[in-house]
């Protein structure tokens, strides 16, 4: 079964130690006999929704790959959740879903540079081009009638005087 590994490095980790927390992480998928799809990809120091022991920020770090052994990924949590270099992690289960539905992450990087938080410092431009929505135009006014409170009396005695069919 295909699955997908993401992880938050604490900032207070060192980024010249981010390739060997790689690493482990690496390890503990190679202690469990699951095999990489894809190579961990860096999606760089983002603010986090709300502060993880006591951070603010962490640096994101995703990984495809397949194990065959689903109870193997229970020793997988434990060693994760032990890792104290890790803020959070999540493992995601990719089967059942489309192959051309996974994130194209060279999108990202490129609206990264574009923004000058990415490793080059030249712009580029983004090609994913956005849809402009269109003003909506304006409505007819509806004008409505006043209605008189003579007829509404004539009305509601009209209803009243009726027999029930009950």
């Amino acid at each position: 079964m295909k699955y997908e590994l993401s992880f938050i490095i604490s900032p207070a980790i060192a980024e010249t130690d981010h390739p060997s927390v790689n690493q482990e992480v690496l390890d503990y998928l190679k202690g469990i006999d699951a095999k990489i799809t894809r190579e961990p990809y860096f999606m760089g120091r983002r603010k986090l929704a709300y502060p993880i022991a006591k951070q603010k920020h962490g640096f994101y770090v995703g990984l495809e790959f397949e194990s065959e052994v689903v109870a193997s990924l229970k020793d997988l949590d434990t060693k994760l959740k032990h890792n104290n270099s890790l803020l959070r992690y999540l493992v995601i289960k990719l089967e059942g879903q489309a192959e051309n539905a996974a994130v194209d992450f060279s999108k990202m990087e490129e609206k990264e540079i574009a923004r000058g938080r990415g490793k080059e410092t030249k712009k580029v431009k983004v090609s994913a081009a956005k849809a402009i929505p269109k003003k909506a135009e304006p409505k007819e006014k509806i004008v409505k009638e006043k209605i008189k409170l003579e007829d509404i009396d004539k009305k509601l005695d009209e209803i009243l005087e009726e027999p029930k069919l009950d």
